[in-house]
């Protein structure tokens, strides 16, 4: 979704979705696998998502919820897709959205970066973790129905026991670039979540910008009823930064405001193709990942 909440008009592609999938090189790895979501429909994107998980052999369950925004999408229900790993007492939940944004034309975002991306990087965590043995039990969830106001993680939250829940993580936007960017950082309750990312940061020497104000998406619906959250994302250093600035700088930032990150005119738009994504950047934020996953077991 990535919902910036900033006051600039952010101009579509004059692209059809036809010539901005054109040509499109052939993709390999984790990018691949995204590109298999890119689909006409969210229906067929789900149909799309638990194929790949049965052909990978991780087990996992749907969840359907009630669709209370049908002039935003006609399907009377949502359906979001969980894994569960290890069977502790306490959990963990690591997130992202499947599903894509319709576009003003009517048509459907091949929703490449945001977030494909996100929901393959989550298929690569939950084969990296079913053999580890877990002291809580990891739910790996595809949101669906994110693009529409958050309903599949507003849903999902309403199952949990919040006091058992040691923290949640989302991933979005995770298609491409070297610097992983996570937020929004100035929520109350998340330090033992930040510290274990910023760890993360240090010991597999990765590139890291904390944000104060981080673009909405479904680690609201996790801060709304407390448990601690982040929200992580990747881009190259020089887009991560001007977002920053972006949304951090205030008045003085000295952002030109005409010259906006690229981000910005691939997300929610019919440029957000599978030739934007990168295998190499999809593998760093799993690999991150499944290194905060493995510090938050630590927890008590």
């Amino acid at each position: 979704m990535w919902s910036l909440r900033i006051g600039l008009v952010i101009g579509f592609l004059a692209l059809s979705p036809e010539q901005a999938a054109a040509d499109v090189a052939p993709a390999i790895g984790p990018a691949a696998d995204a590109a298999r979501l890119d689909q006409p429909s969210n229906a067929a994107r789900f149909e799309a998502l638990t194929v790949l998980l049965r052909e990978r052999g991780i087990k996992f369950e749907v969840k359907a919820f009630p669709n209370e925004r049908k002039e935003r999408d006609t399907r009377e229900q949502g359906q979001n897709v969980i894994v569960t790993l290890g069977s502790g007492a306490r959990e963990i939940v690591i997130g992202a959205h499947f599903d894509a944004v319709l576009l003003r034309d009517g048509s459907l975002s091949h929703g490449m970066v945001d977030n494909a991306a996100g929901a393959i990087v989550l298929t690569r965590v939950a084969e990296a973790l079913r053999a580890r043995p877990l002291k809580h039990r990891v739910h790996v969830v595809f949101f669906d129905m994110e693009e529409i106001g958050l309903l599949g993680s507003a849903h999902y939250v309403k199952s949990l026991d919040g006091t058992k829940v040691a923290a949640a993580v989302n991933i979005d936007i995770a298609g491409y670039g070297d610097t992983l960017i996570f937020g929004p950082g100035k929520n109350e309750g998340n330090s033992e979540v930040y510290g274990a990312m910023w760890r993360t940061c240090a010991e597999q020497r990765f590139n890291c910008v904390e944000f104060p104000e981080f673009p909405h998406g479904d680690d609201r619906s996790f801060q709304a009823v407390g448990i601690p959250n982040l929200s992580l994302a990747i881009l190259p250093a020089l887009e991560a930064h001007q977002i920053w600035l972006l949304l951090n700088g205030g008045e003085k930032s000295g952002f030109e405001k005409s010259f906006l990150p690229p981000i910005l005119s691939t997300i929610h738009t019919p440029a957000d193709t599978a030739d934007k994504l990168d295998s190499a950047a999809m593998t760093r934020v799993s690999d991150a990942l499944v290194s905060l996953v493995l510090r938050l077991d630590e927890l008590p």
